[in-house]
């Protein structure tokens, strides 16, 4: 439990009546590690930033007033959310995959025509082979 500073001046004059002033200095010099004179003063503190100093830095007002020039909320409403590029997501894979599909429409169609050729091709070749073939053996 920390000492309060009421209590530690009251132990300070009862050492002082008991002991003498001279030698509570001396035994509470004892007590800090690095001495009395070591501990931070008022006039130490002060050293350090005043009220006046941080009058210099920007305060949430200022910040606040900076970030208007920047944009804004309705400023930002101009631009895409992130449920707009979803719905473009979709839109362009919808797009794509008919694409796709009307390219592979084209592309068995343009294959039925050639397999249709090729087989007519390959049956004439046959007829006359074999017509050829019946001559012969009849001949």
């Amino acid at each position: 439990m920390p000492v309060t500073e009421i209590e530690r001046r009251e132990l300070v004059n009862r050492l002082v009546a008991t002991i003498g002033e001279e030698s509570t200095e001396t035994l509470m010099q004892c007590l800090l590690t690095e001495g009395r004179d070591q501990l931070a003063t008022k006039d130490d503190l002060k050293a350090f930033a005043t009220k006046d100093d941080l009058k210099a830095f920007a305060t949430k007002d200022d910040l606040k007033e900076a970030l208007k020039v920047y944009a804004t909320k309705e400023d930002l409403k101009a631009y895409a959310t992130k449920e707009d590029l979803k719905m473009l997501e979709k839109v362009l894979r919808a797009e794509s995959n008919a694409g796709f599909a009307q390219l592979h429409g084209l592309i068995n169609t343009a294959m039925g025509k050639q397999m249709r050729l090729y087989v007519a091709m390959l049956g004439g070749v046959l007829l006359t082979l074999w017509g050829t073939l019946i001559v012969v053996a009849v001949g």
